[in-house]
């Protein structure tokens, strides 16, 4: 048992010993070597004895050591990437997308279009590209006046038009009342009997008084009855 233990500590010690002589060449200048050597040594008691130098006076075996087994580290792995699903790469083109200039245009009635006395709703249909991303609202200035009520889709209800030739065009403004763009401007010619408006219309408040014009700011052409 006490023969095995010295084995044992022997081998455990050996790299130890193996890095000793490697910094010691390192200092003396000479290159290390590729291993290194123990004595093994029985004494008359039949104990076995492990030393780095042979015992004098001693019958001795030199036992020759590989060198040290030492694992290279290895380079650090990539850290995985997800493909994005083409909606992620959607949603993503979408936020990196600068908001720039909105086109935006009346895309009914059309421009010269007639009301005839039989129509009895006139909504006035917008497009516009891109969307504002924070929201927008729209509205409408007829003959040179804004038209009271807006709204946040695509179509305002402008019924209560009485009879008459209007020039319209369509303002487009932020969630903060900034305005955004502004369409083109469109004539239209609304035949009615005397005056009269649908009885019916969508709710829709009527048209806001004139208010005086701004100084600098032209005035709009007089429409011209057909």
């Amino acid at each position: 048992m006490i023969r095995l233990i010295s084995v044992l500590l022997a081998l455990l010690a050996a790299p130890v010993m193996a890095q000793q002589e490697t910094s010691a060449g390192e200092e003396k200048g000479s290159s290390a070597p590729s291993g290194t050597s123990v004595y093994r040594s029985v004494g008359p008691d039949g104990k076995v004895t492990f030393s780095d130098t042979p015992p004098p006076g001693k019958k001795a075996e030199k036992i020759k050591i590989g060198p040290t087994n030492v694992q290279p580290v290895a380079p650090p792995l990539p850290l995985p990437t997800r493909k994005l699903s083409p909606r992620d790469q959607d949603d993503k083109r979408y936020e990196d997308r600068d908001q720039g200039p909105v086109d935006f245009a009346i895309v009914s009635p059309v421009n010269d279009a007639t009301i005839t006395p039989g129509q009895r709703f006139i909504v006035l249909q917008v497009a516009m590209e891109p969307v504002p991303r924070d929201g927008y609202a729209f509205y409408a200035v007829i003959d040179g006046q804004r038209w009271s009520g807006m709204s946040s889709g695509t179509s305002l209800d402008i019924s209560a038009l009485e009879r008459g030739t209007h020039t319209i065009q369509a303002v487009l403004v932020g969630t903060g009342g900034e305005p955004l763009a502004q369409s083109q401007t469109i004539q239209v010619h609304v035949k009615r009997p005397g005056g009269q408006v649908p009885e019916f219309p969508a709710e829709q408040a009527p048209q806001m008084p004139k208010a005086p014009q701004a100084p600098g700011v032209a005035k709009p052409p007089k429409p011209q009855p057909r």
